[in-house]
């Protein structure tokens, strides 16, 4: 199941299984933060800790970043900016992740 993100709708509303939106943060393709910087801030900041104090599971372990960037928000090729359309969830310990092509990065899991 794929949500997109609502400004008007409650950001902690449950979703399957009483799963609750806990972090979202946008990337940025012109940012000078790479998606895995804002998937980790994401994911620390629903922990409640820095990001250099999440250490486990390895991020690298749960998802290959280069190809989901690349995959969304790859380089251009003969002139042509590679634009899918769609979301990517993977399991990151007891939370589901879901990047999106528009950059939204989301955090679910269990109040």
């Amino acid at each position: 199941m794929t949500d997109s993100f609502d400004e008007d709708s409650d950001p902690k509303a449950s979703v399957d299984g009483g799963e609750q939106l806990l972090e979202q943060a946008q990337y940025e393709r012109a940012s000078r933060d790479d998606l895995t910087t804002t998937i980790v801030g994401a994911i620390a900041a629903a922990e409640g800790i820095s990001p250099a104090e999440l250490k486990d599971p390895i991020l690298y372990e749960c998802v290959d970043i280069a190809a989901l960037e690349d995959s969304f928000f790859g380089p251009t090729i003969a002139g042509e900016r590679r634009n899918a359309v769609g979301s990517v969830e993977f399991l990151f310990g007891e939370y589901r992740i879901e990047v999106s092509s528009e950059g939204w990065v989301s955090v679910y899991g269990r109040p």
